[in-house]
């Protein structure tokens, strides 16, 4: 008898009893049938789901929350694919704006993204990816200034910190002042003029906190303070520490709220007379960097944090005094060094410097001592000398870029009686024929990083603008600031360099325009020049932006609100520009043989005063009439 396991292997196959229900076959155009046809039969079936409409219609309906039954039955046989697709995404947008009134926006998102876009935008400027040619667009001429003072001796550095100014003098007192906001002309609400007259605005700075000589800490009992005369002072980026530097080797970090020493550092061998901080905090520190300079011909660097301060390094390499420092990036800074004649940019991570040499042997004045510097990040910095010369320079090339010698003028010859004590004029003139008048020297400079604004003072009475040209080959002078339409550029400055500032209209008067290369034998040039308007030698000069369009959301006002203003009262729109604050001193602040009494200058003022200046420079747009 036969069975499963003894039929041969040809004959052990099973059967399958339904053959309707078997799966259908898997070779490509063989249906469950076996018919070859079933190709032609599925490419029909499938001609319809190929399409791109309907792909498109049932991806848009999924978004819309329509089921495909709804989006089918809702459609018309007349439509094309674009209709349904626009009727789709007609119908998304009403339901967006049916969740939006049932739940609101969300203001603190958008603020976010406002905030975003500015702290980009401030990167971008940091790392000098954004250039801006806003000099030609700033109403320098016009622009009102105001002067304010304490019982003070000649004021050597300032530092700003909007709205607040530190300033420093040479009887080792420290003053925090606070700046007025200056508005627009009129205020309005709705479009509509207020019919009560705006109240006058306060335009002088308020006196803040005071702090002279030493301090005891209340905590600790320790006495900190300067015992000589202040020279430099800076605030942080964040606004929480000031730093001044002395005569007396200190080096001290105030709380900026209530200039409370919090510390004092004596690593300095001789007088601090420079100080800079770097524009944002690094990353691969905890603290906000700062650099000093010294007359012991170092720069050191230091890091400042709530958690505490600490010294970091060293740097060598000057051969002279170091009289000023500026901060280019994190990490890296730029400094001068007075009689070595030369610039130096120090890459801190690096351990690495470049040397710039300054001096021309074909300049009429020679150059001895190169006093200031100001950045231009990330690869440009700008250096006065006491020859009058204003330079530019780039990282990449070891000599200027451009140079504007005689930038500030010529200092006048004094009187023959000074000059000789022969008492017949025609000897004394005779005496003194070989004398020429001698150059101002740059004691102050500053720029505002991502613009082409650079600033310079001396004690010829001016603070001067110059712009850096589109592509920071050369700089263009733009006249005084604060000076109107009267007063002209320095009379010695070169004939080429006045033609630049006619192209920009720069007002100059054309019996003014001739260089002074012979001897000057007359002695009353200083009726020549016209009246100064800062009575004093400038020190230091300070500058931030006003921008009231770009301003952080969120950001409260910075002027202090009066009880008795009405809250009903409109409040004027504050104003767009530079505003340039300015330290002043009868004398330089390193030395006192140059005063400001050297000009022989009539009037009551003729000794000079002591004190600061505020110009708000506004925009030429802003100015005119709407």
């Amino acid at each position: 008898m036969s069975s499963f396991f003894t039929l041969p292997a040809s004959q052990r196959k099973r059967k399958r009893e339904d053959r309707a229900g078997a799966p259908a076959s898997k070779k490509r155009g063989v249906d469950a049938d076996g018919d070859a046809s079933g190709k032609s039969g599925s490419k029909k079936n499938r001609e319809p789901s190929i399409s791109g409409s309907d792909i498109d219609e049932d991806e848009l309906s999924a978004v819309s929350g329509l089921s495909d039954e709804e989006s089918g039955s809702e459609s018309d046989e007349g439509e094309t694919a674009g209709d349904r697709r626009l009727k789709l995404a007609e119908r998304y947008l009403d339901n967006v704006r049916e969740e939006v009134d049932d739940y609101g926006f969300d203001a603190a998102e958008i603020d976010r993204d406002l905030i975003a876009e500015r702290l980009k935008e401030d990167v971008d400027e940091f790392k000098g990816r954004v250039y801006r040619q806003i000099a030609s667009d700033l109403a320098f001429s016009t622009a009102p200034h105001t002067f304010f003072r304490a019982d003070t001796q000649s004021t050597t550095s300032i530092a700003v910190h909007s709205p607040y100014v530190y300033t420093v003098s040479k009887d080792k007192t420290l003053i925090k002042w606070e700046l007025a906001t200056p508005t627009s002309a009129a205020s309005t609400t709705n479009g509509e003029t207020s019919k009560r007259p705006p109240r006058p605005q306060r335009k002088k700075p308020k006196q803040v906190r005071f702090v002279r000589g030493l301090r005891k800490v209340a905590e600790t009992g320790e006495e900190h303070g300067h015992t000589q005369n202040i020279l430099s002072v800076a605030v942080s980026p964040s606004g929480k520490f000031v730093a001044t530097g002395g005569q007396d080797r200190k080096l001290i970090v105030w709380d900026a709220e209530t200039l409370t020493p919090l510390q004092t550092f004596i690593q300095h061998r001789d007088a601090v007379c420079g100080l800079a901080f770097a524009r944002h905090i690094s990353t691969m520190s905890s603290g906000e960097q700062l650099f000093s300079g010294s007359y012991d011909r170092t720069i050191k660097t230091w890091s400042l944090s709530t958690a505490g301060h600490a010294y970091v390094e060293t740097l060598f390499g000057h051969q002279d005094y170091v009289t000023s420092v500026a901060a280019m990036t994190i990490d890296q800074c730029v400094s001068v060094g007075s009689r070595d004649r030369s610039a130096r940019l120090w890459k801190v991570v690096e351990e690495s410097q470049l040397i710039f040499r300054s001096g021309s042997k074909s300049a009429s004045y020679q150059e001895n001592n190169i006093d200031c510097v100001a950045p231009l990040p990330p690869n440009h910095f700008v250096t006065g000398s006491d020859s009058g010369s204003l330079s530019l320079w780039s990282v990449h090339k070891k000599k200027p870029l451009h140079t504007i010698p005689l930038a500030h003028g010529l200092d006048p010859l004094p009187p023959l009686d000074e000059l000789s004590a022969e008492v017949d004029q025609a000897t004394a003139a005779h005496n003194s024929r070989h004398l020429r008048r001698m150059p101002r020297w740059i004691t102050a400079l500053a720029t505002v990083p991502g613009t082409d604004i650079v600033l310079s003072g001396s004690w010829d009475g001016f603070i001067r603008a110059w712009k850096i040209s589109e592509d920071k080959r050369t700089i263009i002078p733009l006249g005084p600031v604060g000076a109107g339409s009267s007063i002209p550029l320095p009379p010695d400055t070169p004939s080429e360099q006045l033609k630049q500032s006619l192209a920009f209209d720069t007002p100059t008067s054309p019996d003014r325009m001739a260089v002074d290369d012979a001897p000057v034998q007359q002695t009353g040039s200083a009726d020549e020049e016209a009246e100064p308007l800062i009575k004093g030698v400038i020190n230091d000069i300070a500058v931030f932006e006003r921008r009231a369009d770009t301003a952080k959301p969120g950001q409260a006002s910075t002027e202090p609100k009066s009880k008795s203003k009405s809250k009903s009262q409109p409040t004027a729109p504050e104003q767009r520009g530079l505003c340039i604050v300015a330290a002043v001193g009868k004398e330089h602040r390193l030395a006192r043989f140059k005063c400001f009494s050297n000009n022989f200058h009539d009037g009551p003022s003729a000794d000079g005063r002591n004190g600061a200046v505020v110009f708000e420079v506004p925009f030429i747009s802003d100015q005119q009439p709407k």
